[in-house]
């Protein structure tokens, strides 16, 4: 896989920049984000499962979409 710009090195690791946006439910604009690095689109997004609740939520890497998310049905309310 080429590196990005948007791909961080620590301690010889490889790290690539995520954001995971919180959309609103009506009409899917962005209302908040979560930063943070991971080693690859698997472990973003198991962190992202961490942020699901009420609110459907969409994982960037740049400019490339990861996964979107849907709300949690046990969290709408």
């Amino acid at each position: 896989m080429p590196v990005s710009s948007f791909t961080r090195g620590v301690q010889g690791a490889s790290l690539s920049y995520y954001r995971l946006y919180t959309l609103e439910r009506a009409d899917g604009r962005f209302i908040g984000f979560e930063e943070y690095d991971a080693a690859d689109d698997v472990e973003a997004v198991r962190l992202a499962e961490r942020f699901r609740g009420s609110r459907p939520l969409e994982l960037w890497c740049g400019k490339r979409r990861v996964r979107s998310f849907s709300a949690r049905e046990s969290a709408v309310g």
